[in-house]
């Protein structure tokens, strides 16, 4: 009888631990309209990106977003505004660069490690500033005379 008892202790035990884990665990979004983002993403890993976006930019959410002029409520899912579909090509040419071109081994990865950013071009602004070519001369003498 005691076996019996500490199989019902066990398996209550069981129950509980992997009912709170269910409960804290953050559940995938309903999100509509993502076509660069998975699908599956996570309110919390969606609003760091989007934060990352704000901070590499200097720019808020409105700046890609529509909001709604009744309700003040920001209309995530309208492709309204051209700026949100610059910012999925340029999310696609930021992956392609991570992905091709910073494969650090076969441990770290480019989703694990983002060497380029938006802030690596941006720097805070939503247009990137022109860097300017400086004046140099022809170290090899390429041009001919």
């Amino acid at each position: 009888m005691k076996w019996y008892k500490k199989l019902i202790a066990l398996a209550a035990l069981f129950v509980f631990v992997f009912t709170g884990i269910a409960a804290i665990e953050e559940p995938a979004g309903e999100f509509k309209n993502l076509q660069v983002l998975p699908k599956n993403i996570t309110p919390d890993s969606l609003d760091r990106i989007m934060g990352g976006f704000n901070d590499g930019l200097g720019v808020n959410c409105t700046f890609c977003h529509t909001e709604n002029k009744n309700t003040k409520l920001m209309e995530a899912e309208k492709d309204t505004k051209p700026e949100k579909e610059i910012t999925r090509n340029m999310m696609r040419m930021t992956m392609d660069i991570n992905k091709n071109y910073f494969q650090f081994n076969e441990n770290v990865n480019a989703k694990e490690v983002q060497a380029v950013t938006c802030y690596t071009c941006h720097k805070g602004q939503p247009i990137p500033e022109k860097v300017k070519k400086p004046a140099t001369k022809d170290p090899f003498n390429f041009k001919s005379n």
